[in-house]
């Protein structure tokens, strides 16, 4: 079977549970299973972080620890400043998460804690494999799953660490998957809001009818999936385009209508900045994104 076959195919297989997924409408059971996708990419993260201290401290694959190039081309930071604002776009879910909260009133001291937390792993664990795996580190796809099997390879113990590198993608597809849902589900609110307005349709089946719509934006997003669009480039096409919007356009023009009246001339100019440093970024990253993924 060829790669395309096998990516509609699997499309296919797994398009029935995706839209029973899009019809839960509650925060509070799509939290259960947010958390256990959370779970499954922690699992994955923590195996990937062992065998990269492994590799550092015993140089299993030879001649890639400490390999680092320092000096990266240029052209690659506007694909870096996407795949940071898609890292860190979750604004969709942060007014539902307050809400669903049994205490909001603690929910700013919580996301603070959440978004350190954030931080110090995507530093420290990019700047690890990338220190463990030099220049190869993710060398055909960009995914660094490629280096596990890579370094089951030179083990010893090669079947083994062959079944811990399948548990690890196993486990990093299975959080992915079902994270999906939480990022969906504001998407989906809003649709059916706009398209739902009253008067607008008959309100008989109202409930299956809002379904279907669910059950289509689903499959528009499986089969953008299925198109072969490269990973790494969508993350940061999305980044670079509606993380922007989402992290330093809207925000920045809202705060300045809603309170225009009590800021400061040097508030002003910091928020102004933000917005315009944000655009130039984005609009720049958007650029390099579509240019990389056609060239």
């Amino acid at each position: 079977m060829s790669p395309i076959s096998a990516r509609w195919s699997w499309m296919v297989f797994i398009a029935p549970l995706y839209i029973g997924l899009s019809w839960i409408r509650s925060m509070k059971y799509i939290g259960v299973i947010s958390f256990f996708a959370e779970i499954s990419i922690l699992t994955g993260i923590a195996v990937t972080g062992i065998i990269g201290c492994l590799q550092l401290s015993r140089q299993i694959v030879p001649g890639l620890a400490f390999n680092v190039d320092i000096s990266p081309p240029w052209r690659t930071l506007p694909l870096m400043f996407g795949m940071a604002a898609f890292a860190f776009e979750g604004a969709g879910v942060v007014i539902p998460t307050e809400c669903s909260m049994k205490k909001p009133e603690k929910f700013n001291r919580v996301l603070v804690l959440v978004l350190m937390f954030a931080t110090f792993m995507y530093i420290n664990f990019g700047v690890l494999l990338y220190t463990a795996f030099g220049p190869e580190t993710g060398f055909t796809t960009g995914q660094i799953t490629e280096n596990l099997e890579q370094f089951a390879t030179h083990m010893v113990d090669r079947t083994f660490w062959h079944l811990v590198q399948i548990v690890v993608r196993l486990c990093l597809v299975f959080g992915i998957g079902m994270s999906v849902s939480v990022q969906l589900i504001v998407v989906l609110d809003i649709v059916e809001k706009e398209l739902f307005k009253p008067g607008r349709f008959s309100q008989s089946n109202l409930y299956w009818k809002q379904n279907m719509v669910r059950a289509g934006m689903t499959l528009l997003g499986l089969t953008l999936a299925a198109s072969g669009l490269s990973f790494g480039h969508l993350v940061s096409l999305t980044g670079a385009f509606s993380g922007t919007l989402m992290q330093f356009i809207f925000p920045t023009a809202c705060y300045l209508k809603c309170f225009k009246d009590t800021l400061s001339l040097w508030q002003r100019i910091g928020i102004w900045l933000l917005a315009i440093c944000g655009a130039i970024f984005g609009s720049l990253a958007t650029y390099v994104t579509l240019v990389e993924m056609f060239s």
